[in-house]
């Protein structure tokens, strides 16, 4: 996909271990999120320059990430972990932290979520759902992510 479309910011998502942020970076991808806050992870794409964005729901996960230097995390679940409520909750004491909700959001919730200005994108399913996918049905999803596009703008501007 990076080859194909260099003008295109290409990421690796559910990254687990190192030897998976080595193959996704070879792959092309310019930046790693991942499901939970694993410290290994986290220096090792630290050390290589690589932008990573690891899971978090606690402030414990949260203060983790601060001292590892980090200043956005992603939050998931966000919806099963109680959603905007428990962020906006957290990110009292966090000041400086930033978060990427992932996990439940969809085209009817993602407008709450980005209207708040401590929410830096959050990442949706519903826009490339698997069954599209393994249809082929890539203009439904084209479809689906200028849906959400028109979203961003409306909100963000």
């Amino acid at each position: 996909m990076s080859e194909a479309h260099p003008e295109m910011l290409v990421g690796a998502g559910t990254v687990l271990t190192t030897e998976q942020v080595d193959r996704a970076v070879e792959a092309g991808a310019k930046f790693i999120v991942s499901p939970g806050l694993n410290p290994k992870v986290v220096k090792y794409c630290i050390e290589k320059n690589i932008p990573v964005t690891p899971g978090t729901q606690t402030p414990s996960e949260m203060e983790l990430a601060l001292e590892l230097g980090l200043d956005t995390v992603k939050f998931f679940p966000a919806e099963p972990a109680g959603g905007l409520k428990m962020i906006k909750a957290v990110a009292a004491p966090y000041t400086t932290l930033s978060f990427m909700p992932t996990g439940g959001i969809n085209a009817q919730n993602v407008k709450e979520y980005l209207a708040y200005d401590r929410i830096v994108a959050c990442g949706g399913s519903w826009m490339v759902k698997g069954d599209l996918v393994k249809a082929g049905k890539f203009d439904e999803i084209r479809e689906l992510v200028r849906e959400a596009a028109a979203i961003v703008k409306e909100i963000r501007g």
